[in-house]
């Protein structure tokens, strides 16, 4: 029975503790291959992570080589921990795998041989009594400290895989985060790179700039000097042109005038309406010549005053009437109720706007009629400022639509060819045009071939305050008649047909005067003779007209002359004359060619 029972033993060895050892020998290399594997891939994984990050890097080589294996070793080092666990969990299942099979075949040989040998015992009679088998049973306690040792063992792997867990996680924020550094580090790197190539290229545009700029301000400072010297010539040879053209003129419109007041027959009354006509026409080329130049250079400068609308409307409407009477036409004037008729504005701008649309209405209109309508577009605003709107319309020749964009620029005429039937400068709507938007206003047409046009012009003006004192009656308190035949009058003139015209036409009013030829020979006779009025030609020779007057204000002719009045005579009319001359010390200013009823006005203004 030995040989049986070792040959059991044996067997159970064989076919039960061996097979469960080498399960557990296969699933603990298994385990352990597995775990290995995962280390050195992620071992691996992160060496090309790192290596992807330096790539882009501007490093030194043995600088980026030290960096790199700090952060490897940093980041193995986890990995390592988590390794080294791994495989003494693995050790210790391998030996608590082993020693379970081994220790209970060795429980269980040990119970059937004990149960063989009271079977051999009870076979040979050696039983006293009625033996018990032993039944097949493991005492627990010899493997409480085997099951203790795997407890600990699962809850350190437990614990551990826990830790791998985490830190695993530390690792892929870690490489995240490392990935990102690398990134911006990439792009920064990128950005510098361009920065600096942009700075180069920016400093090199910036010398390329500087040098052109350089060379335009060199060139705008020189056509800087170029223009003022232009403006300067401009300026002179308008003043020369004005002047020149304006003293002839005056001689033939004053001439003309006086002529009138003779005794004509027919055909030298049709002679004189024409030199007349010629006159004026030229006269108002010369005005909007100049007045356009004005406003280019941008020297427009608005007189603003307290002033009636009412008379002056009435004034326009005394001589288009008579315009249109001679064409066979009407003239009509329609006011609104609430237009105001007190207001603060340049009058003599708004007569001018307004006597350049009448007399084109009643230019180009051969049948029917011309109306002047005067509307109030706004109320006045907290400030006083309103917005007044005039109509001139009429049923002349209208303008084609294409026509209308072109018409209020300079030197535009809605018919350009050379047959054309209606004469002008193209620039008295261009005049219009500036002069409205310097008030703070518009100017538009509307029109229809051979049906009329319309012409409006809005315009921002402030409402005057109220005197408490009617207007006809301070006119009428004030009014006085002056006998100008006690005013003894002398005239500064270099020109002899302007003294004659000056001459007669003063006669005409009932004055006696006096010429001299210039600034010296005023103050002589004057010295000698004195005088009450003077009429001072500004350009002279010997002495000009500013020159007398500082000469005259100064005493040096004596303190009766101080006061004497002075009207400047100019044919120049250029921007700042007649500043100028009341800054010397003048009274009033004419410019040539002279109007009988002006020069009356202006005598009867300072008497």
């Amino acid at each position: 029975m030995g040989g049986a029972k070792n040959s059991l033993g044996r067997l159970l060895y064989l076919y039960v503790a061996l097979p469960a050892c080498l399960v557990t020998i296969v699933l603990v290399g298994w385990f352990v291959f597995i775990k290995t594997a995962d280390y050195l891939v992620e071992r691996t994984q992160l060496t090309d992570e790192l290596n992807y990050a330096f790539q882009e890097t501007s490093l030194d080589p043995v600088e980026k080589f030290n960096e790199m294996e700090l952060i490897r070793s940093e980041r193995l080092e986890s990995h390592r921990r988590v390794f080294i666990i791994n495989m003494m969990s693995a050790f210790v299942l391998l030996l608590i795998g082993t020693a379970i099979p081994i220790l209970a075949c060795r429980q269980i040989i040990f119970i059937i041989k004990g149960n063989i040998d009271l079977l051999d015992e009870r076979l040979a009679g050696n039983d006293s009594g009625n033996p018990t088998f032993m039944t097949l049973s493991f005492d627990i306690a010899d493997f409480d400290k085997l099951l203790q040792t795997l407890k600990h063992v699962l809850r350190e792997r437990s614990e551990t895989e826990r830790r791998w867990q985490r830190a695993e996680r530390q690792l892929v924020e870690a490489n995240n985060g490392l990935k990102e550094r690398a990134d911006e580090l990439r792009k920064g790197r990128k950005i510098a790179l361009s920065m600096m190539e942009d700075a180069d290229l920016a400093r090199d545009e910036l010398e390329k700039v500087n040098s052109r700029l350089n060379d335009v301000l060199e060139q705008a400072q020189q056509s800087a000097e170029e223009a003022d010297l232009a403006n300067r010539a401009k300026s002179d040879f308008l003043a020369t042109m004005s002047h020149e053209i304006r003293t002839p003129l005056n001689g033939i419109i004053g001439f003309a005038q006086m002529l009138s007041g003779t005794k004509m027959n027919a055909e030298q009354l049709e002679y004189l309406t024409t030199i007349e006509a010629s006159s004026q026409s030229l006269s108002v080329l010369i005005n909007e010549i100049l007045d356009f130049s004005k406003i280019e250079s941008g020297h427009l400068e608005l007189e603003l005053r307290e002033f009636n609308i009412l008379p002056m409307i009435r004034d326009l409407s005394a001589m288009f009437f008579n315009l249109a009477a001679e064409k066979g036409l009407s003239f009509e004037v329609e006011l609104m109720e609430d237009f105001p008729s007190e207001v603060v504005g340049d009058e003599t701008r708004i007569r001018q706007i307004l006597t350049n649309l009448l007399s084109n209405a009643i230019k180009f209109t051969a049948k029917g009629g011309v109306k002047l309508s005067l509307f109030l577009h706004s109320e006045a605003d907290p400030d006083g400022m309103m917005e007044v709107e005039f109509e001139v319309s009429d049923t002349g020749i209208g303008i084609e639509r294409e026509q209308l964009k072109e018409l209020f620029k300079p030197f535009t005429q809605a018919d350009t060819s050379t047959t054309r039937k209606y004469g002008g400068t193209g620039l008295g709507l261009a005049i219009c045009k500036r002069l409205s938007e310097a008030m703070g206003g518009q100017i538009w047409a509307t029109s229809h071939h051979d049906q009329g046009s319309s012409f409006y012009t809005r315009l921002r003006l402030q409402v005057a305050e109220r005197k408490g004192v009617d207007a006809g009656k301070s006119l009428q308190t004030n009014q006085r008649i002056v006998d100008k035949s006690k005013i003894k009058v002398v005239i500064a003139e270099d020109n002899a047909a302007n003294q004659r015209v000056i001459i007669l036409m003063l006669r005409r009013l009932g004055m006696k005067p006096q010429a001299v030829g210039n600034g010296q020979e005023l103050l002589k006779k004057l010295n000698d003779e004195g005088a009450e009025l003077i009429f001072m030609d500004l350009q002279m020779p010997v002495m000009d007209g500013l020159e007398a007057t500082a000469a005259i204000r100064g005493g040096e002719v004596g303190e009766r002359m101080k006061s004497v009045k002075i009207v400047a005579l100019t044919a120049n009319a250029m921007k700042g004359d007649e500043e100028r001359c009341l800054s010397e010390g003048m009274d009033a200013y004419l410019t040539k060619p002279i109007n009988l009823d002006v020069l009356e006005r202006t005598i009867d203004g300072l008497f």
